[in-house]
């Protein structure tokens, strides 16, 4: 049996079981041409997989074509404009390093990896499915929760774990010999705020094995061409590094406007060929591509009925992520920086978290500029944006003064659970001041009141007391930000009122009086109300 990084030989195809709609697909010899997006079910053309390769590689910034299907389903074809940042070029990841296959030398190659990305930002990597054996993807279990619930085939991690050895190695041989198909996901249903129901996928537990593998090789490769507006699901870039660099985009440019942007179902609505095509710029690998791409089309099965997967990431799956930060760098950050941004007239500024993203503008011309030009850039690729979430607000040094001139208030926003105000020092200078969002607050402390509710008679208190002070803890390290401090004191507050309520009716007597359980917290202390994170001093240090 070949090694997993083998390709068909020329004229084969790596085609699907019968009756099923994924069907193989040739990979052009122009990779460029993204007027016509290509699955990657595919083979390979010119040189082997391991050969240093020189092809053109026009790219997505330009705008490519409006994403619509012609007679038959096919993609009509028309030209776009290169790529900046993306040049020619294909490395084998072989020359990258050599050693013994196991989980540490694993470590290594894929640091080895992000460090030639980074070095070669003009080249694509065409050998990188063959990192996916069992030492691999050992170690890609051992990252997985393990209080998760079980996909379609009823078997959790720990039942998975038991036989660990033996369901690697049949793994790994059923994805040499391209017999490896994704199992649907198992859909289910959790209630958001507004009383609706928030669809929720679960992968099993073997396709969580094989995405998380899939998941760190992609983040290996695509780390280094990530742009510093990007935040999210990335090392040492998270909410708060998101919020800093929004603080100092607000108070060190001339920003007198906030463009607040939501894309409706972004993790639903991401085109399947086109995050192909996103992914082709970095990688040839049509062995690691066809994997990503049945992942895709892997469908759902919704209370026992089977729906295919047309487009959106796998819900839940570990892979989605990453993903979704390689389609939005290619669909709208790179274009921002490097088109739209030197089209207009003053300071613009991109700050995006995930799907979330927020534009500073400068002037009022430039921000329904952006605007419109982000809505119809969005739809060309298959996304739109939500109107009733999506708006221009006044925000900066001189939005109060103009508001207070008009007779009303200041705009708010909101942005990853904070909401955000035109706030003053305390010599009466303007700066960034920023809350917990309300809506997020009264989630949050209706989430501690079902906890609460629920675990008074099944644990005894001592046990849970432990876990209650570990909610506080960590909601306190989240929104423990510069001028929160009320907040977090007002959660703290109700938090402990529900406690006192729920523990006194753990059946007809009263467990404990009002001076009772205040001599309990003293024994039993919770943690502190604090600052964690320093944004004004971010922003200062700026």
């Amino acid at each position: 049996m070949g090694r997993l990084h083998d390709v068909p030989r020329h004229g084969e195809r790596d085609v699907a079981p019968s009756g099923s709609k994924t069907t193989a697909w040739e990979q052009r010899r122009d990779y460029g041409d993204l007027g016509s997006p290509q699955p990657c079910e595919s083979k390979m053309t010119g040189k082997g997989a391991n050969n240093l390769e020189r092809v053109g590689n026009p790219g997505l910034v330009g705008g490519g074509p409006v994403h619509s299907r012609g007679k038959g389903g096919a993609m009509p074809a028309e030209p776009a404009r290169a790529l900046e940042g993306i040049g020619d070029g294909t490395q084998s990841e072989r020359e990258t390093a050599s050693g013994h296959r196991n989980g540490e030398w694993l470590i290594t190659k894929l640091e080895l990896i992000a460090r030639r990305a980074r070095q070669e930002p003009r080249s694509r990597f065409t050998s990188l499915a063959h990192l996916l054996d069992e030492g691999f993807l050992a170690q890609s279990y051992r990252e997985l929760k393990k209080n998760k619930a079980p996909g379609v085939d009823g078997v959790s991690v720990e039942e998975y774990g038991k036989d660990l050895d033996g369901n690697l190695k049949r793994l790994v041989a059923r994805m040499k010999a391209k017999k490896y198909w994704p199992q649907p996901v198992r859909r289910t249903y959790i209630p958001k705020g507004d009383g609706q129901l928030r669809p929720l996928g679960i992968p099993a537990v073997e396709d969580k094995v094989v995405q998380m593998g899939m998941a760190r090789i992609l983040q290996a490769v695509f780390e280094g061409d990530f742009l510093e507006a990007s935040y999210g699901y990335r090392p040492k870039r998270g909410c708060h590094e998101a919020l800093k660099s929004l603080d100092r985009a607000i108070m060190a440019n001339p920003v007198s406007f906030v463009v607040e942007v939501d894309i409706k179902g972004f993790f639903n609505h991401v085109d399947h060929k086109w995050l192909m095509e996103c992914l082709r710029q970095r990688i040839s690998d049509p062995s690691l591509l066809s994997l990503v791409w049945r992942n895709l089309k892997a469908g759902v099965l919704d209370e026992g009925k089977f729906k295919e997967s047309e487009e959106g990431t796998p819900q839940g799956g570990v892979i989605s992520p990453i993903l979704s930060n390689i389609y939005l760098h290619y669909v709208l950050d790179l274009w921002f920086e490097k088109k739209l941004s030197k089209e207009l007239r003053g300071h613009a500024e991109l700050i995006r978290y995930c799907d979330d993203f927020i534009v500073c503008a400068q002037y009022r011309s430039d921000a329904d500029r952006v605007l419109a030009e982000i809505k119809a850039r969005l739809a060309k690729f298959g996304l739109e944006v939500s109107p009733e979430k999506t708006r221009i607000i006044e925000f900066g040094r001189f939005a109060k003064l103009n508001a207070e001139k008009r007779g009303g208030k200041p705009d708010t926003f909101d942005f990853l659970g904070f909401m955000h105000f035109c706030g003053t020092t305390l010599k009466g200078r303007f700066r960034v001041g920023r809350k917990t969002s309300g809506k997020r607050f009264r989630a949050k402390l209706k989430a501690m009141n079902t906890w609460l509710k629920a675990v008074r008679n099944a644990e005894p208190l001592p046990e849970w007391w432990r876990t209650f002070r570990a909610k506080l803890e960590g909601h306190c390290r989240y929104y423990g930000v510069s001028g929160n401090s009320r907040s977090i004191s007002s959660y703290f507050h109700w938090a402990i009122r529900m406690v006192y309520k729920w523990i006194n009716r753990r059946s007809q007597k009263r467990s404990y009086t009002w001076a009772e359980f205040v001599q309990y917290l003293e024994r039993h202390p919770l943690p502190k109300v604090r600052i964690v994170h320093h944004l004004y001093a971010a922003s200062a240090a700026s």
